[in-house]
């Protein structure tokens, strides 16, 4: 059977991970694929290129990476757990342009591995919002990424604006095309989590969605979607005076009743723009 079908049974990843004495963590959301037939929807949703060097977050025993191997130029596989290196190292030792890295991915410069990057992953789901930021903040170097997050993260990235749209699903789109590509059950990892995961597919647009720079664009953002229950006005008058508010929210033309999640791009932009006029966000607040 080949190493990658092995690596989906169930039964098998809890013996090897018996022989060698490892009981897994919950606090690294350490949940194995353990179904071949996602695993090969992920590979095609991955639609890995030859000349591609990939990056894969949190490689484990080594089960998507084994797979993707075979359609890569070389593939870096991060790992965090030492305990689970001699077995990724065994299971890999067929492909000799399998990179093991020994780090956690969040502290990983991707500079040093490559430009145009593949980054793929079964997210442990405590560190999905670290890791979308990383990429986000080095997109620089990431071509695109596939991933497997939360469901309701998920939907969250792909919401348009509204009572779903999320802070980190606005700033990734700034900056990538961000697709919802199928559910993926809770049921086919190995041991199962407490929710089903969503494959995203991100592409790096070939410029941004706003002009704003980074850190007006990130504080822009924050405000707009800090307490998420009131209404952009009163989340003004917090940082302007109640007047300062009204007269730039009628500048802007935006109902004072709106919510900053229903806000979209250019909406957001606008705001951002005209907070940095008035000095809302220097010194920094």
């Amino acid at each position: 059977m080949p190493a990658e079908g092995r690596l989906t049974s169930p039964s098998v990843i809890r013996t090897l991970l018996a022989a060698q004495g490892i009981a897994l963590r919950k606090s690294l959301g350490q949940h194995f694929l353990a179904d071949a037939n996602v695993l090969e929807r992920i590979v095609e949703a991955i639609e890995p290129r030859k000349e591609e060097i990939a990056v894969e977050v949190g490689a484990g025993i080594g089960t998507l990476t084994v797979a993707l191997a075979p359609h890569v130029r070389e593939l870096w596989a991060v790992e965090v757990d030492p305990r689970l290196l001699p077995l990724l190292r065994a299971h890999v030792q067929a492909f000799p342009h399998v990179r093991i890295l020994p780090a956690d991915f969040r502290e990983v410069s991707l500079s040093s591995l490559g430009r145009e990057l593949l980054v793929v992953g079964n997210l442990p789901y405590g560190i999905t919002s670290d890791v979308l930021l990383k990429l986000i903040r080095e997109r620089e170097w990431v071509r695109r990424a596939v991933l497997t997050v939360q469901w309701e993260v998920g939907e969250k990235l792909v919401a348009p604006p509204g009572p779903k749209a999320s802070r980190l699903g606005v700033h990734l789109r700034s900056y990538f095309e961000v697709e919802l590509l199928r559910r993926i059950p809770r049921t086919v990892f190995c041991p199962p989590p407490e929710v089903d995961g969503a494959l995203v597919r991100l592409r790096r647009l070939p410029a941004p969605r706003v002009a704003l720079p980074e850190e007006v664009w990130e504080k822009t953002l924050a405000l707009a979607f800090s307490h998420r229950r009131k209404s952009l006005r009163r989340v003004l008058a917090e940082r302007l005076s109640p007047s300062q508010a009204d007269a730039l929210l009628g500048e802007l033309g935006l109902d004072p009743r709106i919510r900053g999640e229903s806000l979209d791009f250019a909406d957001l932009e606008r705001l951002g723009q005209a907070l940095t006029e008035l000095g809302a966000f220097s010194p920094n607040p």
